[in-house]
């Protein structure tokens, strides 16, 4: 995977950087063990669709997808 740098412009952060370093989905501490993921939490309407409405761009698309 090639290093890619996002740049997050929301309400709730002006001008923060960060590097993707490793895969979508992999790479996490062998102790992080969620019981949802984000896909699911969105579809269940997690903070009522209020938070994480300007910053699509920043996540996969499939992840909004249901909604």
């Amino acid at each position: 995977m090639g290093r890619r740098t996002v740049t997050v412009t929301d309400k709730m952060q002006q001008g923060y950087r960060y590097a993707l370093t490793a895969p979508s989905g992999r790479e996490f501490d062998p102790h992080f063990s969620p019981d949802l993921t984000p896909k699911e939490m969105l579809a269940l309407g997690v903070f009522c669709g209020k938070y994480m409405t300007d910053c699509r761009e920043e996540f996969p698309s499939s992840w909004f997808v249901g909604a």
